[in-house]
């Protein structure tokens, strides 16, 4: 190995010594940026808090405001005989109108479970008369089946008989 002389040795301490002050200023600036980074965030999140506790006073506030103007506006009308005697009959119409609205909704509820049953009663009795023709049908068929049967029966009976009778006749005579 090659021996450095006293310049390039201290030429070399320099250039270690820039590079280690290089890298302490990169820490620095690092660390730095992180905590003001970590400052943010903690700023953001109280920020965030505060708003959300201001949400919640103005929905009380707001509350207690709409409370007050109803309790207003409730007495309001009231405060002259005139006013509360228009009131009255604001009221009373406003009252003879629901009291109208409920009766259409009664009478159409109404009529409208009358259509109902009137449907379901034709439909039984639709049924009930189709399932009569099915089996007037049916007794029909087999009263004519077994007629059809008996005639035949008898007729074979007849011929049997009359073929025997003429058969004992013969042998009679």
């Amino acid at each position: 190995m090659a021996t450095q002389t006293e310049t390039q040795r201290r030429a070399a301490a320099q250039k270690a010594a820039a590079t280690r002050k290089q890298n302490e200023a990169k820490r620095r600036r690092s660390a730095q940026k992180a905590a003001e980074t970590r400052a943010r965030a903690q700023q953001s999140r109280l920020k965030a808090a505060g708003l959300q506790a201001q949400r919640v006073a103005d929905t009380a506030v707001g509350a207690a405001v709409s409370g007050g103007e109803k309790v207003a506006e409730t007495f309001k009308p009231l405060r002259s005989q005139a006013e509360a005697r228009r009131e009255a009959q604001r009221l009373q119409r406003r009252a003879a109108t629901n009291l109208r609205k409920a009766e259409r909704r009664g009478a159409t509820a109404r009529q409208r479970a009358q259509r109902v049953a009137k449907r379901q009663r034709d439909q039984a009795l639709r049924a009930v008369r189709r399932n009569r023709r099915d089996a007037e049908k049916q007794v029909r068929s087999a009263r004519q089946d077994f007629e059809r049967r008996f005639d035949d029966a008898q007729n074979t009976a007849e011929s049997v008989l009359r073929r025997n009778e003429s058969s004992a006749s013969r042998v009679t005579k």
